[in-house]
């Protein structure tokens, strides 16, 4: 295996290593990661924090949604839902070293934050009320039949 090889393969997500140090070396990546893991933040808030352009931002977004780094996500505010925020998936980056090269492994600490990071991810919501004196949630969202029924076959 050359170098480039085992540079480029991550054995479990198959997530370009040398990619994934590269942004981390890029200090608008890190201050976006950053920013992303305390809260869901919008294209312009990142600007403004990292005083830079948007259009920075967006190839930083870019670069780090396409590693997995980042997730473009759903906004609630005063009842309304936005599009167009981000928020850092991971919690950490693991750097392994072997003879074979080096290799990058992300992760999350919290599996039920997972979870619902990829109903997100896999379902366009219509609409979303909460009431945190209860700590309830009300969740709707439309399905295609096919997938109404693999829902209904999870929980009849």
């Amino acid at each position: 295996m050359t170098d480039d090889q085992a540079d480029s393969a991550d054995g479990s997500n198959g997530v370009d290593s040398t990619a994934v140090l590269d942004i981390l070396g890029d200090a608008v990546a890190r201050e976006i990661l950053r920013l992303g893991k305390q809260r869901v933040v919008t294209v312009e808030e990142f600007a403004a924090q990292c005083d830079v352009s948007e259009a920075t931002v967006y190839r930083r977004l870019r670069q780090l949604h396409d590693l997995g780094l980042v997730e473009k996500c759903t906004q609630f505010e005063a009842g309304i839902v936005t599009k167009g925020a981000y928020r850092t998936t991971m919690d950490s980056v693991t750097v392994r070293v072997s003879e074979d090269g080096i290799a990058t492994e992300s992760g999350s600490d919290d599996e039920f934050a997972d979870a619902i990071r990829t109903v997100r991810q896999t379902i366009d919501l219509d609409g979303v009320q909460y009431d945190p004196k209860e700590n309830s949630v009300q969740v709707s969202f439309t399905l295609d039949d096919d997938t109404f029924r693999t829902f209904l076959d999870q929980y009849l």
